[in-house]
């Protein structure tokens, strides 16, 4: 079975930026696993952070099921994180190696969030490790996946270069988001997130609502759906 891959520095960012797009691809029949860094301990003031963590890891859960995901990963690293470690990385280059991807989702490389910047440079640094026999402590045989895409959260991309069209699954994006119940109630940005996906559909041509990515990293011909 072809499976997808897509890193979140908190619970909800795959929702957020590649959930409707990673629906479109379960429904053709491709595996999905998610990969939460943090388990987003730091997002209330009013919720103490054992408690938001165990909240968070439950509403991505509860997320990812509706998107049809196989499974969700918690690495666990302090909501926050200005900078990676050894042992974060080598968890990433496991994660690589034993899911074999073709395709891999991560925070794009002008995200301006701290700790989403953060995420992007972990994954791709465990990209290039898990690619090759450099850490012996890792395990499995090296992977690369074929196509590698940046997605958009709080900082919209200036110059996207791929738009898929999720008319058909925009709806289900919002179900999935919806789940992330403490972090929706205060704010309800699932409504600015529908707005983004109608901007994004009307401005690409690409339908009546779109996810855009960065590619960072393709092969000659993109997956059916994605081109």
């Amino acid at each position: 079975m072809t499976t997808l891959l897509a890193f979140g520095a908190h619970p909800d960012d795959i929702e957020i930026g590649c959930g409707g797009t990673v629906r479109k691809l379960i429904q053709q029949g491709w595996r999905a696993v998610h990969v939460c860094v943090t388990s987003g301990e730091a997002g209330s003031s009013s919720i103490d952070r054992a408690t938001l963590a165990a909240t968070r890891e439950q509403e991505a859960q509860r997320a990812a099921e509706v998107l049809g995901a196989a499974r969700v990963e918690f690495l666990r690293a302090p909501d926050g994180l200005s900078q990676y470690s050894r042992e974060q990385k080598i968890a990433v280059i496991d994660l690589i190696r034993e899911v074999r991807p073709e395709i891999l989702f991560v925070h794009a490389s002008s995200d301006a969030f701290p700790d989403h910047r953060v995420v992007h440079e972990l994954v791709m640094a465990a990209l290039a490790g898990a690619a090759g026999p450099w850490y012996q402590e890792a395990r499995g045989t090296p992977h690369q996946p074929a196509t590698i895409l940046g997605y958009e959260v709080w900082h919209p991309l200036s110059t996207p270069q791929l738009a898929v069209d999720i008319s058909t699954t925009v709806e289900r994006k919002l179900d999935a988001l919806r789940c992330h119940r403490s972090q929706i109630e205060p704010t309800h940005y699932d409504e600015a997130f529908l707005g983004l996906a109608r901007y994004r559909g009307v401005m690409s041509f690409a339908g009546s609502h779109a996810e855009v990515f960065e590619v960072l990293r393709t092969s000659l011909s993109l997956p059916p759906g994605l081109a």
